[in-house]
């Protein structure tokens, strides 16, 4: 009973370790839909695609970095759309931003959707984009910043305790984007839209966007609730840069509310020429054709196929085991395999010259026994010519043989045995 709980507790040990050292549980919880174009979840993007389908476009996906943009199969290098939603699962990188700048230099269109002003439930779930407003300024050349809660039109009207950052609202809180109006007509964007819905799941600031000196942007929308400005039009270069500070406007939870809808078909009408392709960017948001270890072990199946595992070996371990049968007594020994085995090591470690000595040695030890001759320094080589009856030829290759081995020459040893066959059979045969 004792190796049994021995056993037991060591095999638990064991697997306790190894679950602790090369996995990492993360977290059990239920993933939250995040804004990609297979998402058919309320924060997913499948709604986009669909709709773009019904408009005989299809779009392509991209499940890499920027790097990669001006080769995405199918895109032609001007006049495609590229859909890009912020906070970043993977966090823009450097190297990434000169080929984003020159792909839209050339005559394409970013819409970079971030959720500055709303703080959807996905990008509360966002711990690795710590760098999210340097990544924003570096693709658009605007410098996001929040406003001190003491600026807020509204800040001598605030009652009650302020919810913590991290800490989802009891109701989302809604937002809407409405043209900024002016002396002109609207912007084409924006015919046709009065009010685009957004929501936001956990609180949220209030965020301007400061010019740099290279950048001019046009302000196209304000939120009546954050009384800021939530929607840009930059130029760059040939293309233009079209920014949301809201990040739910286009989930399928929204897309068919107020006039979203109607926004996002004027963007794509607007920015995209034929033969140019709407881009989603999938890869920062987690779903890339490369690997990701992280994913890897944060999957809820690899910890079930392990703890399915464990609980197989553990009834492997602790289960009754039947006993292997007893080997039986004593076996008679191969003498092939034994001469096999011997000859095998002989011809490893000895010298082809010395080994055609000793045959030559039993030889003619062997004619002196069979012949009674007395035994002399110097091979028989008279005798076996006169009195054996072997093949002339046969002899003076022996002779040969003889010669080689005594002058520690390589020697055929095959051919030797051979021989010495043919020699022992002449002189029986007379």
């Amino acid at each position: 009973m004792k190796d049994w709980l021995l056993t037991a507790g060591l095999a638990i040990a064991a697997l306790a370790a190894f679950y602790a050292l090369f996995v990492n549980s993360g977290s059990q919880e239920p993933p939250v839909s995040r804004p990609l174009s297979s998402e058919s979840g309320p924060n997913g993007y499948l709604g986009l695609v669909r709709w773009l389908r019904t408009q005989q476009i299809e779009p392509v996906v991209l499940r890499d970095r920027f790097t990669r943009l001006a080769s995405v199969a199918g895109s032609a290098a001007t006049g495609n759309l590229l859909i890009s939603t912020a906070p970043h699962v993977y966090p823009l990188r450097n190297a990434e931003v000169a080929p984003l700048l020159r792909w839209i230099e050339a005559g394409n269109t970013l819409l970079l959707v971030a959720g500055l002003s709303d703080t959807p439930e996905w990008a509360a779930a966002v711990e690795t984009d710590v760098k999210l407003t340097d990544s924003l300024q570096q693709m658009t050349g605007l410098r996001f910043t929040i406003v001190p809660a003491d600026e807020a039109a509204d800040a001598p009207k605030r009652r009650g305790p302020v919810p913590a950052p991290n800490q989802r609202l009891p109701r989302p809180q809604r937002f809407e984007l409405v043209p900024t109006e002016g002396p002109t007509e609207a912007h084409p964007l924006l015919a046709g839209v009065t009010r685009v819905q957004a929501v936001s799941e956990y609180p949220t600031g209030r965020w301007r966007a400061e010019l740099d000196a290279t950048r001019l942007a046009l302000e196209l929308a304000s939120s009546p609730q954050a009384d800021v400005p939530v929607l840009w039009l930059a130029r760059a270069g040939r293309g233009q840069i079209i920014i949301s500070a809201f990040g739910s406007v286009f989930t399928n939870k929204l897309l068919g509310k107020d006039d979203n809808a109607e926004l996002l078909a004027n963007i794509v009408q607007w920015s995209l020429a034929a033969p140019g392709r709407v881009i989603i960017d999938d890869a920062h948001q987690g779903s890339v054709a490369f690997y990701d270890p992280q994913a890897f072990f944060g999957d809820a199946r690899l910890h079930r196929t392990l703890w399915v595992l464990l609980a197989l070996w553990l009834v492997f371990v602790l289960g009754p085991q039947r006993l292997r049968v007893a080997a039986s007594g004593s076996r008679p020994a191969d003498l092939t395999a034994f001469v096999r085995a011997t000859g095998g090591f002989m011809a490893r470690v000895l010298e082809p010259a010395s080994a055609a000595r000793q045959m030559f040695s039993l030889f003619f030890t062997e004619v002196h026994r069979r012949t009674g001759l007395s035994v002399q320094d110097t091979p028989p080589w008279d005798w076996l010519t006169a009195h054996a009856g072997i093949d002339p030829a046969d002899l003076a290759r022996l002779r040969q043989l003889h010669a080689d081995a005594e002058q520690n020459r390589r020697v055929n040893l095959q051919q030797l045995h051979n021989l010495l066959a043919r020699a022992r059979g002449s002189w029986l045969r007379h």
